[in-house]
């Protein structure tokens, strides 16, 4: 009886929260949000990455399906796409042992460039090639809150590059959350991994997070049914600080590194050795004011990417710097207002004759408007100016003058619009549409290399590739047996397709053979999705889901001749996807299985420079499952079979992926 009546005061309670939020003095803190307290209260989780203050999952304005840390837990997987293959609507594909692409609703491929990745706001996205090293992020599992997937594209409310959609890693406040822990872990292939998570806090003035991690491993099989030519492995490190200053300031620092060698699909689908070496560090600060909630940060990431042969490393440095204000208009309205500026470079001699790089300035704003308990609407916009330079030796850039190439410029907007609303205690209603762009990255611009005897080229005149998209969803609670049906539909349209050199066919340029960056057509896509997620009284956890996605598209005739990995999406997005799982805890145990299948789909193999072989991935159906024993209030252990159902199989053009049998303990201190 109790927890009934605080599921129905919960939306009167949020209100109540909205309203005291928005009527209280401005200058009055800048604190931290207690993510904890709020999600005890509300009995869901809470986020502020789309608005900026604190709502819960379901009022959000956008398609968002959070992941908790015990979610993150349960499923016993040790890497972020393993736990995001279990989300309906996530594309994951596994090349070899430390090499996984992500992809949200289809439009998968090698590296990548359409989903935005973030650590706490911070882009993990690489802005070289346009992708997501997912085994270079130097976070570890024990230090995430929460993972929040943002389906359709989000680049007004998220950010840069968002076009399909936004992954939020959210780690663990240091001021106020206590996370101390060190697990290790051994199994199959040759697996063994450490890592460990502490956290200093100097009362509630200052709090230290420090995290150190790292695996090696022999990996799976290849193409051939041997061994992996390379044995995986990686190292990172990770600090987090924040220091409550006074009551109406608090400051951030972040910093960390990784170090990874694995192999890799590359873009014409060659599995090569790579080795990255990744760092970064970031400053941020929050100050209450008459004027509003100022938060200014800047970051700068530094990769040196080697992808294997005699090229020599890309140097790539991102360097963001924003400025936002969120403020209030009466007792219903918050307004966010921000700049952002982004340089972005990369320089090697073999690949870009010299330096490539760009600026980008960025004005967006958001209005998110409280109309009444039962309505709220959101609407953002951003506009982005890029201009390119280049710095780098042209001599060998057919049909290009220096003058084309270094006056590159794109102007673009982007906008994002969402109505939730409530019907009754029982149905939210969600209405959102936007427009998402995804930016040519520097390969994209200004690739120079030549591959026997094929040029591959980037070219100043590609356009940022647009994606439009509307949805409709329905939740509806079903209170009897303790669930929640899920239901949408959605349709997405993506002009100015962006397909990188050496996967575009060649052709004769100032009597070269060249293949170059090209912006090849337009596509359609429609699509469904609806799941069921609840809890019994006895602790019985169980979901089931379903997606269906249609794309049909309408590319050059040249594209369409050979039209390689990075432009069949019809052919290369499965149509159907079904994930399931059950799971319970009794006593000190924990028992979680998790099944997904998906249709058959079309990849390809590198058969020569330009020139692939289409590769049918055929229908598979995997199963994951964890069984944890809780020691002590301290020292847990666990056993994960991945995949326990098949032997081995293929999920992509490369490498198999085996079963994998793992053990582990943690320790909390």
């Amino acid at each position: 009886m109790k927890a009934a009546i605080g599921i129905s005061r919960a939306p009167c309670v949020l209100l109540a929260c909205v309203v005291a939020w928005a009527s209280h003095p401005v200058a009055a803190s800048a604190q931290a949000v207690d993510y904890g307290t709020l999600e005890q209260i509300f009995g869901e989780p809470i986020t502020m990455s789309a608005t900026g203050k604190p709502q819960r999952a379901s009022d959000v304005p956008a398609d968002m399906v959070i992941i908790t840390h015990d979610d993150i837990r349960r499923s016993g997987a040790t890497d972020i796409p393993t736990i995001l293959q279990f989300v309906t609507g996530i594309d994951v594909r596994r090349y070899s042992f430390g090499d996984t692409e992500v992809g949200i609703r289809g439009y998968d491929t090698v590296f990548n460039p359409r989903l935005l990745v973030l650590v706490d706001g911070r882009q993990v996205y690489l802005d070289d090639y346009g992708y997501v090293a997912w085994n270079d992020i130097p976070v570890q599992l024990d230090e995430i809150r929460q993972i929040e997937v943002v389906k359709g594209p989000a680049s007004a409310l998220f950010g840069f590059n968002a076009a399909s959609g936004v992954i939020n890693i959210v780690t663990y406040d240091p001021l106020l959350d206590h996370v101390n822990t060190a697990t290790v872990r051994g199994g199959t292939q040759g697996y063994g991994a450490g890592d460990s998570v502490a956290t200093v806090q100097a009362g509630t003035t200052a709090g230290v997070r420090v995290s150190v991690g790292g695996w090696t491993a022999t990996g799976f099989e290849d193409r051939a049914g041997t061994a992996e030519a390379v044995s995986p492995r990686y190292a990172s490190f990770n600090i987090s600080a924040h220091w409550q200053v006074a009551a109406a300031i608090l400051l951030r620092f972040e910093g960390g590194m990784t170090d990874s060698h694995t192999e890799r699909a590359l873009p014409t689908e060659i599995i090569s050795a790579t080795q990255d070496q990744l760092n970064f560090w970031r400053a941020g600060a929050t100050a209450a004011s008459p004027a509003g909630t100022l938060d200014a940060d800047i970051y700068r990431n530094q990769g040196l990417l080697n992808f294997g042969g005699t090229r020599g490393p890309i140097d790539n440095k991102v360097l963001v710097g924003r400025l936002n204000d969120l403020f209030k208009l009466g007792a219903a309205n918050a307004v966010r207002v921000g700049v952002e500026y982004r340089t972005n470079s990369a320089a090697n001699q073999a690949a870009f004759g010299g330096k490539e790089s760009y600026q980008d300035w960025a004005l967006d704003g958001m209005w998110d408007w409280l109309i009444s308990s039962a309505y709220e609407l959101t609407n953002a916009v951003r506009v982005d100016r890029l201009r390119w330079h280049d710095a780098g030796d042209l001599s060998s850039t057919p049909g290009r003058t220096f003058a084309a190439r270094d006056s590159a410029q794109i102007t673009q907007p982007s906008f994002n619009s969402g109505l939730v609303i409530k019907v009754g205690d029982a149905d939210t209603v969600r209405l959102t549409a936007g427009r998402g762009l995804q930016l040519p990255s520097l390969i994209n611009l200004g690739l120079q290399i030549d591959v026997r005897g094929l040029h591959l080229a980037g070219s100043p005149s590609v356009v940022p590739a647009v994606v439009w998209n509307a949805e409709i969803a329905l939740d509806h609670a079903l209170t009897s047996i303790g669930a929640t049906l899920t239901t949408g539909i959605f349709f997405q349209r993506d002009t100015d397709l962006i397909e990188p050199a050496g996967n575009t066919p060649p052709a004769i340029i100032d009597n070269l053979m060249v293949s170059q960056a090209e912006n090849i057509g337009s596509s359609n896509e429609i699509g469904v999705e609806a799941g069921l997620r609840g809890k019994t009284a006895g602790g019985l956890r169980w979901n089931a889901s379903y997606r269906y996605a249609s794309i049909s598209q309408n590319i050059t005739a040249a594209a369409a001749a050979d039209p390689g990995p990075s432009a069949d999406y019809a052919r290369g997005t499965p149509l159907h996807e079904l994930v399931a799982g059950v799971g319970t805890t009794q006593g000190k145990w924990e028992m979680d299985v998790q099944g997904r299948w998906q249709s058959s789909y079309v990849d390809y193999r590198f058969v020569s420079p330009g020139v692939h072989a289409p590769f049918k991935v055929g229908n598979y159906v995997t199963f994951n499952a964890r069984v944890g024993y809780q020691v002590t209030d301290y020292l847990t252990v666990a056993a994960t079979a991945e995949q326990f159902n098949l032997s081995r199989i293929l999920e992509t053009s490369g490498n198999y992926v085996n079963r994998q049998c793992i053990a582990s303990a943690t320790l909390k201190y």
